[in-house]
């Protein structure tokens, strides 16, 4: 479970055995049961969360009241609401768990700790910010420009196990479309023979 984690670090940092361990000691395991909120939006984020294994779900409520799925959290990968965590402000989002999910989670507290003390980790968390700001820039887009059978094609060839992780309530929400047009979609994609 930590060896993930490091292992996930030395993707784009160099830590030494020393460091990861020092890393190491600003994370506690958690394990979340299916549909336990992480965070609600509103409150601040606290804490970041590295999911060791599960599905995680990160979605906003719109002005008519209608949940609004915004991203898909699973093994590997980090997620808070990153304004609120960085800012230490309300969150506008919310993290709910889609399956028991295990974490390793460190508080806002502890990740500037870090950040001040672990060049490696100050370099990690400045390369995670870009990841997740041009994957963020790719998503509006993807929504601006794509039909939403092109952004399920695009989904499904970069998380193709999706479909087995996520209720399709969830998927249709991420695409911005009904869940009918999300079926029609697949239909006309299986008959084609693309899914």
């Amino acid at each position: 479970m930590a060896e993930q984690l490091i292992t996930a670090l030395r993707k784009d940092v160099t830590v030494t055995d020393e460091e990861a361990a020092y890393i190491l000691s600003f994370f506690q395991k958690r394990i979340f049961r299916r549909n336990s909120i992480l965070l609600r939006t509103g409150e601040v984020a606290h804490e970041v969360f590295f999911v060791v294994e599960g599905a995680l779900h990160q979605f906003y409520i719109d002005e008519a009241g209608n949940e609004r799925t915004c991203n898909f959290t699973f093994e590997n990968d980090f997620v808070t609401d990153l304004e609120s965590f960085s800012q230490q402000t309300r969150s506008a989002s919310s993290i709910k768990a889609l399956t028991e999910t295990t974490c390793l989670i460190s508080r806002c507290t502890d990740v500037v700790t870090l950040l001040q003390e672990s060049p490696a980790m100050n370099t990690f968390f400045n390369k995670l910010v870009e990841r997740i700001a041009a994957k963020s820039i790719k998503r509006t887009q993807a929504l601006l420009s794509f039909s939403p059978e092109k952004q399920f094609i695009t989904l499904m060839e970069e998380q193709p196990d999706i479909l087995q992780r996520v209720p399709q309530r969830y998927i249709a929400q991420y695409l911005g479309i009904a869940p009918e047009s999300l079926s029609r979609i697949r239909k006309r994609l299986m008959s084609a023979g693309k899914s």
